[in-house]
């Protein structure tokens, strides 16, 4: 077995804060903090190649951070890794077909969790799996209108597939709304051991319409540049943000009632201004309007470190224009353990990729080095 690698270690960077903002929630005048930065490498062993065709969007973190399971559908297969000693362990065969068949290679699976139990959860378009640790018992879920209890589901409505399971594997999270993806309406939190729903409407996904830019093609299919919403719960709250605002939306799990925190910055704007074309004519134009789009704020999902019960999160919007290349600030805004701001300030280093979590106070974000899994690892000391 390889050693894992560490590269660029030791990268030091001193931060402090820049005075208080307008907002209620404050800059504090005596955060200050370095960070250490490097990046490793996961040994695969001698037979393997970890699974990095969809970027670990297949992908699931244990509660305590020591695990990372990466389902493979192609196989099907869920390989197992140890994050403390950066090592490849296991790979769980799967079955496609039969009574505990889960039909991967025919499916569109949107979302992919484990429990700490060893229990698989898969959600398709039709209905969500369960499948138990010792993967010979198999349970399905569908989230249809004579399905459910509690809050009624319309006829038209549905409830998406691309969403999120509770710490406890108890809740499945996912947006609800129009059947033709024309609108989304809130939030569908579903108790999976008495299957009651419970409807949770939000503005956010409204809020984020004017945002949008689409192409119609002559076949009368849309394609569309959308801003992100980002969901993920602790403990008893679900968190919901997007890229368009400074903003987050708590939902408290037990009943539904709803919080709105709203930040100011100094460094960038609270809110896209949407000034650019909504419209294409093509796809290549509908790109290119993608482009320009991102020239404007964009704010990144926000992690908690339960380490040093904080919250990060970055943000990026246009430095400036070389020629026609732009160069863009990176923000981060650091919040207490109640989304409380503390500090921000333009940083030179960022989330990458598409997983990225908090473990033992530092954040790990999936880099592909030379189709090997690794991470940068971004960790902070504060004074």
């Amino acid at each position: 077995m390889k050693k894992p690698q560490y590269f660029a270690t030791a990268l030091l960077l001193m931060a402090s804060c820049s005075g208080k903002t307008d907002s209620e929630y404050t800059n504090s005048n005596d955060l200050k903090f370095t960070v250490e930065i490097d990046t490793v490498q996961v040994d695969p062993g001698d037979d393997h190649f970890i699974y990095l065709a969809k970027f670990l969007r297949y992908s699931s973190v244990s509660s305590d951070k020591k695990t990372l399971y990466n389902f493979n559908p192609s196989v099907p297969e869920l390989e197992v890794i140890d994050l403390d000693e950066l090592t490849f362990k296991e790979a769980l065969k799967l079955e496609n077909e039969g009574p505990t068949g889960i039909n991967a290679s025919n499916s569109y699976l949107p979302m992919m969790d484990v429990s700490d139990k060893g229990e698989l959860f898969l959600n398709t378009i039709s209905y969500m799996i369960k499948l138990n640790a010792s993967r010979d018992q198999m349970s399905r879920f569908w989230f249809t209108p004579d399905s459910l209890q509690g809050d009624a589901l319309s006829d038209v409505e549905i409830i998406y597939p691309e969403g999120f399971m509770s710490d406890n594997k108890d809740f499945y999270f996912g947006a609800y709304g129009a059947q033709d993806n024309s609108a989304k309406s809130g939030l569908a939190m579903i108790n999976l051991n008495s299957m009651e729903l419970k409807k949770v409407p939000l503005d956010i996904f409204e809020r984020i319409e004017k945002y949008k830019i689409i192409f119609s093609s002559s076949g009368n299919s849309n394609m569309s540049a959308t801003e992100t919403v980002f969901f993920d719960s602790i403990e008893d709250k679900v968190f919901i943000s997007t890229s368009a605002f400074n903003e987050i939306y708590l939902v408290d799990i037990t009943d539904g009632t709803v919080e709105k925190k709203s930040f100011h910055s100094k460094l960038t704007d609270d809110a896209k201004k949407g000034n650019y074309q909504k419209t294409a004519g093509s796809r290549k134009e509908l790109m290119d309007l993608a482009r320009e789009k991102v020239k404007e704020v964009n704010f990144f999902k926000f992690h908690y470190d339960d380490q040093n019960e904080k919250f990060w999160r970055f943000s990026t919007t246009l430095d400036r224009m070389i020629g026609d290349s732009a160069t863009y600030d990176i923000v981060l805004t650091i919040f207490d353990q109640n989304l409380t701001q503390l500090h921000e300030e333009k940083v030179d280093y960022s989330e990458r990729g598409s997983l990225t979590f908090f473990k033992d106070g530092a954040l790990y974000s999936y880099i592909n080095l030379e189709d090997e899994l690794g991470f940068v690892r971004i960790k902070p000391s504060y004074e």
